[in-house]
């Protein structure tokens, strides 16, 4: 394992995602402030006409000011928040997979101690370290770091903070010191779900995982002051993910953004 490497690329890594995801937030907050405006500004003709080349017809299309109205309204109170939360997730979930893969690629042994259900069969394991102790292994251990996180987030990512599932030296850390944030999260991937596989319709499966008690069939409503508790989650606990690997399997210590985020984040609490 050569840590000279890893620890910078890591702390690069999470400067990136830190930007990202205040970069998301900036955006909506952009979004949902001026869409308001731009709907006076065109009902008072400040702007020139509007008209949209079409995909599959030659002809262009002139947009009455109804229509420029409604499609600002779904923008800004539909497709702005539902995006915000999707993107928010997406790029939190990215950052987390890039961590899991930085540490099974410099520590591949860890490898054989992450089951994906409980069930590990003794056949698979035997493989598994056939294939670790082989001398030609690089590329199979890349395309096992594939399936291993893949099964990890297709499954239920609550379980990477709660059960440590992923092996990387979490502890009881989330489950001991935030477990209201633990409770965000799962509502927070509860309705990434919906709004991504379910067109916000709540079905049964919110209601359980999200531990709500909200009405069937119903549109979910995605608030302001929710997305902005989700992404601050969503931040801290990249922050301290990435502060327990740095600390916990590097044995090295956090700094740069990394060690100002966790500063920031442990004076709000």
């Amino acid at each position: 394992m050569d840590k000279s490497r890893s620890i910078p690329k890591i702390h690069v890594r999470y400067k990136r995602f830190q930007k990202e995801q205040r970069d998301i937030w900036e955006s909506f907050c952009l979004i949902d402030f001026y869409s308001p405006k731009i709907k006076e500004a065109v009902k008072e003709d400040v702007f020139p006409q509007l008209t949209f080349d079409r995909i599959w017809n030659d002809s262009n299309k002139v947009v009455k000011k109804d229509d420029i109205y409604g499609a600002l309204h779904s923008l800004s109170i539909k497709g702005n928040y539902r995006r915000t939360l999707l993107e928010a997730v997406l790029t939190f979930e990215d950052y987390i997979t890039d961590l899991i893969q930085s540490v099974y690629l410099d520590i591949p042994g860890k490898l054989s101690s992450v089951n994906d259900d409980g069930s590990n069969t003794s056949g698979y394991q035997k493989l598994l370290k056939l294939v670790l102790n082989s001398t030609d292994k690089q590329e199979i251990i890349d395309k096992l770091v594939e399936e291993k996180i893949r099964s990890i987030f297709y499954g239920n990512p609550l379980d990477v903070f709660e059960k440590d599932k992923a092996k990387l030296e979490f502890g009881n850390y989330f489950k001991d010191n935030h477990a209201n944030e633990l409770k965000i999260y799962k509502k927070v991937v509860a309705m990434r779900n919906i709004v991504a596989h379910n067109n916000g319709r709540i079905d049964r499966k919110y209601i359980r995982e999200a531990d709500s008690d909200a009405e069937l069939g119903r549109k979910v409503t995605i608030e302001r002051e929710f997305l902005k508790e989700a992404i601050y989650v969503l931040s801290k606990f990249a922050a301290h993910a990435t502060r327990l690997v740095v600390e916990n399997v590097y044995k090295e210590s956090i700094s740069g953004k990394l060690g100002q985020a966790i500063k920031a984040f442990d004076k709000s609490c």
